[in-house]
């Protein structure tokens, strides 16, 4: 199903995308450590106006809790779904947009195996991202010396990747329909922030894939969300053979 010239030629193209990604998230990743103290120390002002205090003492309770909220809750969910975006909008959208497709689509490779082996690329490349800057956050931590809870924070990362990679297939999905990466990636954009409105409303909130992504109930209590799990990798599944099915009828 992967062909490996092509995986790598893929992953060779979207080396800088990656590298700028990896270098954002490594950076925040490292900054989180860094200014615990700091937050802790802002913490005891009264902030009531701009941050909920019940929100802030639970943040602010132990290092666990404020490494989670400061990092799969917040940055990286967002800047994971913001990757997942950049690296799919050029995914399909580029072999039209550079006239490569007809080039490609003569080698003694499939039009399926050209779309699965394109996204896996992407997903692979956003997986490595998210883990990589992951262990940075962990191992500055345990260079400043606070004990955090890897099991679990590796757990509710692991809900981040799936979501984002339904993003990236999504976002591939449009990459097929539109055959130009920047319109792809501004259309893109606008479909998933419009999914975010869900999460904005306590009734609607359990609907919107970034709540999911930040794996609150499982935090919270403990419960892995297998059931969000299977949901994500059905809806995966779904987007990847409508991208295939759009992708192998496209007339070049």
């Amino acid at each position: 199903m992967i062909n490996h010239a092509l995986f790598v030629k893929e992953l060779v193209e979207n080396r800088i995308k990656f590298w700028i990604a990896l270098f954002v998230l490594g950076v925040i990743a490292v900054a989180i450590p860094l200014l615990f103290e700091f937050t802790t120390e802002l913490g005891r002002l009264d902030l009531s106006h701009f941050v909920d205090p019940g929100e802030l003492s639970f943040i602010l309770s132990n290092y666990n809790n404020y490494a989670w909220s400061q990092w799969t809750a917040k940055n990286l969910t967002q800047l994971a779904s913001l990757t997942a975006v950049v690296l799919g909008m050029g995914a399909l959208a580029g072999e039209s947009a550079y006239g490569t497709a007809p080039f490609l689509l003569s080698k003694p490779v499939s039009r399926r195996q050209v779309y699965t082996t394109k996204v896996v690329a992407g997903i692979f490349l956003l997986g490595i991202a998210i883990y990589v800057s992951t262990f940075i956050l962990i191992l500055v931590s345990s260079m400043q010396g606070y004990a955090l809870q890897v099991g679990p924070f590796i757990a509710s990362t692991f809900v981040v990747f799936a979501g984002g990679a339904v993003i990236y297939l999504g976002t591939a999905l449009i990459s097929t329909l539109i055959p130009d990466p920047v319109k792809a990636g501004v259309v893109a954009g606008l479909f998933w922030a419009l999914l975010s409105v869900p999460g904005f409303f306590r009734a609607t909130a359990h609907y919107s894939i970034y709540y999911q992504m930040k794996a609150i109930p499982y935090w919270l209590q403990g419960v892995f969300p297998w059931f969000v799990m299977l949901v994500l990798l059905g809806l995966g599944y779904m987007l990847l053979e409508t991208g295939v099915y759009y992708w192998k009828r496209k007339d070049f």
